[in-house]
């Protein structure tokens, strides 16, 4: 009960802390306005009688991981009320799209403990997955009150949550197995005194999203205005200040190739209009300012450079989805959030890491020789192929989970 009181205090403490920042996002770049009020007064859950399975992924990238779960669930458990939450807009709006297979998907509500109990209460779940990780201390407290278990899929930790997660050692008894990416961060785990027979390591989960299906998109290259024989590079999932240190680079290989063409995706859309700000100087870029296209991008692409990895902070984003689809990748050297699949992708040669000092050399050498792009985007497609499997023996190892 004291642990609890302290906790909902720290947590009304930190609210408050960071509330003028959550007003600025709120007011002037739009953050929170469809999620705040679903996040404090969760709606009413029709209550089932069906056993449920709840999936939790906080945004865009773990809700796409979950997604791989749900055809197994369906086909060994027909009968299951499939629950899904995600914490940020990008990720719920984008879940009605990928995932139209579950019966309900809500924003997981703030963890305060008087609203959590509540809503535990209402879906009563016989199973929480986890997806990455995402520890609440209310919300697993409650889920094990009620008897339910909890399971940590697609789990990883980075050395700076290790050093942050050693004062909170008591978060992990909650959980009943962990299922995670590698051996790296099976060794982080450990260091955290976890027992080794609660963790399997299953693999990535995001090396089993499907790949689009093949469409023509000529009609998208359109709305681009791309033309036959433009080179492109996408720019995928870059943060502030990353698009005008990668533009800079660029540029000089844009002045003198009027058909290199470069196709800007941030990370975020509540920056779409800011970005859109920098692109007078950069007239051979287009924004790409909604949301579900990143995937056609890197189709028509002859090169992608992944954002997050060339500032310190973000600590990197998926470099296998566009390696996978065979398009030679290349990322900054800021992925400590991605260890194991740097090492995936850079060790079959289907991407690199590089600094921004050597990325226009590399450009220069990758643009203008289609044989070596060639070679990139074969070992990318077959990394991909030898790498698929982790959704299959994740769930092998969360259904003995389930009591029916």
């Amino acid at each position: 009960m004291i642990k609890r009181f302290l906790y909902d205090l720290s947590l009304f403490a930190l609210l408050i802390l960071f509330f003028p920042k959550l007003m600025i996002d709120f007011f002037f770049k739009g953050k929170y306005r469809q999620s705040i009020l679903a996040r404090l007064y969760p709606e009413a859950i029709k209550n089932t009688k069906k056993p449920v399975i709840w999936l939790h992924g906080v945004s865009l990238g773990e809700t796409k991981a979950l997604s791989t779960l749900i055809p197994h669930m369906r086909k060994a458990y027909p009968q299951a009320y499939l629950f899904v939450t995600t914490v940020t807009e990008t990720g719920y709006n984008q879940a009605q799209k990928l995932i139209p297979d579950v019966d309900a998907i809500h924003y997981l509500p703030l963890d305060f403990s008087w609203i959590i109990k509540s809503f535990v209460r209402m879906i009563q779940p016989q199973l929480l997955i986890l997806v990455e990780g995402d520890y609440w201390y209310n919300l697993m407290r409650e889920v094990k009150r009620r008897g339910g278990r909890i399971a940590v899929v697609n789990g990883k930790m980075s050395e700076k949550s290790l050093k942050r997660y050693h004062y909170f050692k008591s978060l992990f008894s909650f959980v009943d197995h962990f299922c995670l990416q590698g051996e790296s961060y099976r060794e982080r785990f450990l260091k955290l005194g976890i027992s080794p027979k609660k963790m399997t390591v299953t693999g990535n989960l995001k090396f089993d999203i499907p790949m689009p299906e093949m469409e023509d998109l000529s009609h998208f290259k359109q709305e681009l205005h791309l033309e036959e024989g433009d080179r492109v590079i996408t720019l995928g999932s870059t943060h502030e200040g990353e698009e005008e240190l990668l533009m800079r680079k660029i540029k000089p290989l844009q002045q003198k190739d009027p058909h290199l063409k470069v196709l800007l995706v941030p990370r975020h859309p509540e920056r779409f209009a800011r970005v859109k700000s920098l692109l007078a100087h950069y007239p051979q870029t287009v924004l790409i300012d909604k949301m579900g296209v990143l995937s056609k991008c890197y189709r028509i692409s002859d090169l992608a450079i992944i954002g997050g990895s060339f500032v310190n902070g973000v600590g990197g984003h998926d470099i296998f989805e566009s390696a996978k689809m065979g398009v030679p990748t290349l990322f900054g050297p800021y992925m400590y959030k991605q260890v194991d699949l740097t090492q995936l992708i850079t060790q079959s040669g289907a991407g690199k890491m590089l600094s921004l000092e050597a990325l226009l050399p590399t450009l220069e050498e990758l643009l203008y020789n289609p044989h070596l792009r060639q070679e990139m985007g074969e070992k990318g497609i077959l990394c991909g192929q030898k790498a698929m499997g982790s959704a299959l023996r994740t769930w092998k190892e969360i259904a003995c989970m389930l009591d029916y």
